[in-house]
């Protein structure tokens, strides 16, 4: 081989390896891209107002932290609708892509421990976890599953009831049999009625269909004072439980926070805002190597009060201005619910 063709080969070897090199790092930068993403699945059981805010809060500080920390967060939200038969699979479809799976609400948490073997769970808006098995108590709970919890401030709504209207002895409340944490918010509801002297007159419902006719029931019972079990169907439809008060003068007393925006003359409850943020500090705590089981699931600690004086006034009670100035927010306006989308997040449904 003469010198000039041996000079071409080397030539053509070299630009051959410079390719073959340029395709490797290439095909490197696109796996690391891809292990850079990291994908979070969330399981939203039912749409409340009270589900859609710790997504819209949780989302709203992921997207933060992403901005802070140049790491790309892929969310990826199912919904429900209620449907709880389709919890199940969904939640298992999005441990199929995801690296932490998030239930909102105690029926989704459920369905995510059922379907799932090692994968880290982050629960949010989940009355009691305990319930469900997801642990003992706040140390104690399953290696990879924490969370926050939002158990209802049912006695403090009642002692309020008193406050303003010492004289009732008998409380309307509507409950879904179908929700787990519906039936536990009952329990507390009668065993906490029993240490004030209260009866509590209970309508069960299996839907928003039923509400209208569980109201009127009470109506006809005589009860003096309304106050739903705080589970997300109420929750959901709780702007018509706010008209049927208005329409039979009942005063609608609500145990989560968004309950005087949507009808209630009175609610004491978690701010949800804080839910999520909470929610989203777990996932970041767990994205960066800690271990679920090293973190105590998370409780809120302070109730906010919220007073709608123009439901008061509908509903025929009348609030003092001692009550009033207690008020964290007196809401002027009727909550108007909508979607929310975020670029980097899913929803599949």
């Amino acid at each position: 081989m003469g010198q000039p063709y041996l000079l071409l080969w080397f030539l053509l070897v070299g630009l051959s390896l410079v390719l073959f090199l340029s395709g490797c790092k290439n095909q490197v930068e696109s796996l690391q891209q891809l292990e850079e993403k990291y994908t979070i699945g969330v399981v939203q059981a039912y749409d409340s107002p009270s589900s859609d805010e710790v997504v819209r809060s949780m989302l709203s500080k992921l997207e933060e932290y992403q901005e802070e920390s140049g790491q790309e967060i892929e969310v990826i939200v199912l919904k429900a609708h209620g449907q709880v038969s389709a919890l199940p699979e969904m939640a298992k479809s999005l441990a199929e892509k995801s690296r932490i799976l998030v239930p909102i609400s105690t029926a989704a948490l459920q369905a995510a421990m059922i379907v799932t073997d090692n994968l880290p769970i982050i629960f949010s808006s989940v009355a009691n976890p305990y319930i469900v098995r997801a642990g003992k108590t706040a140390v104690d709970h399953s290696p990879r599953v924490t969370g926050v919890c939002s158990t209802a401030p049912i006695r403090q709504v009642l002692e309020l009831i008193l406050q303003l209207k010492p004289e009732v002895k008998k409380i309307g409340t509507i409950w879904t049999p179908s929700e787990i944490n519906s039936e536990y918010y009952l329990e507390l509801m009668r065993e906490s009625a029993i240490d004030y002297g209260l009866e509590i007159v209970a309508e069960p419902i299996s839907g928003a269909q039923d509400i209208v006719q569980a109201v009127q029931s009470l109506v006809g019972d005589r009860v003096e004072v309304l106050f739903p079990v705080s589970d997300n169907t109420i929750n959901t439809n709780f702007e018509l439980v706010g008209r049927l008060a208005q329409e039979n003068h009942l005063p609608l007393f609500a145990a989560f926070a968004l309950g005087a925006e949507l009808g209630a003359c009175i609610s004491m409850g978690f701010d949800f805002e804080d839910i999520g943020h909470k929610t989203a500090e777990l996932i970041i705590r767990v994205k960066n190597g800690e271990s679920p089981a090293r973190i105590p699931f998370q409780y809120i600690d302070r109730v906010k009060f919220f007073v709608n004086e123009e439901a008061a006034r509908l509903q025929g009670i009348d609030l003092p201005e001692s009550v009033l100035k207690k008020a964290d927010k007196r809401i002027e306006t009727t909550r108007q619910t909508e979607n929310f989308h975020k670029q980097w997040t899913r929803s599949e449904e």
